[in-house]
């Protein structure tokens, strides 16, 4: 009898133990998750930004490029809105998949390229564009917003790749299928001081 108490007491205690660690390895889930889309609703104003300048540019092509440089400037404009393009994409297969790796990767490198691709766009060398001072103003302002916002997400994710990989929350969340992710970082700054812009290259080599 007294070993017969003891085993269902021990059962009882493994089921609520395994009950308490799936409901918190399902909550860290979901915190990266609600994590990840609060990001994501930041990072979609980079596309209606490059949207709006573009549409700007176009209806107003006078106040915006010189004669020379209407090739370049076209060549600029169609960079960014090739990386704008692809940084919503990458976003869109990202928000079925918030804690996929390679989604994750995807999108890094698609914001990446847009920030190069914008920074392009504004440099110093590419002297035959000019974009307003407020859009260039909010692009810097939703930078600003956005990292502390990506801290958040990496430090869901950290919290989440710990708890599925401690012991023996570790076997739970092997037989639950929980993969490790990884956090995300972007350059939304890139450094082109000592380099020219894709446009200005183009017209030196021309010359």
């Amino acid at each position: 009898m007294l070993n017969t108490w003891w085993f269902w007491v021990g059962l009882a205690i493994t089921i609520f133990w395994c009950l308490g660690a799936h409901n918190r390895l399902m909550r860290l889930r979901v915190q990266v998750t609600q994590r990840f889309l609060a990001l994501e609703t930041l990072l979609l104003q980079y596309p209606e930004l490059v949207h709006e300048a573009v549409t700007l540019a176009a209806t107003a092509p006078a106040g915006w490029r010189q004669a020379v440089g209407f090739d370049l400037g076209t060549e600029h404009w169609n960079l960014l809105q090739d990386a704008s393009n692809q940084a919503a994409m990458s976003l869109a297969r990202m928000n079925e998949h918030p804690l996929n790796v390679n989604s994750g990767k995807e999108v890094a490198q698609a914001v990446n390229r847009l920030a190069l691709a914008w920074q392009e766009l504004v440099h110093p060398d590419v002297f035959f564009l000019s974009v307003p001072e407020d859009l260039r103003q909010r692009w810097h302002e939703l930078g600003v917003v956005i990292q502390p916002e990506l801290q958040r997400f990496n430090h869901a994710v950290e919290n989440y790749n710990l708890a599925i990989a401690q012991f023996p929350a570790l076997f739970l969340a092997r037989s639950l299928r929980f993969e490790p992710t990884l956090p995300m970082q972007f350059d939304l700054t890139p450094n082109l001081n000592t380099s020219l812009g894709v446009g200005a290259q183009t017209l030196l080599e021309l010359n």
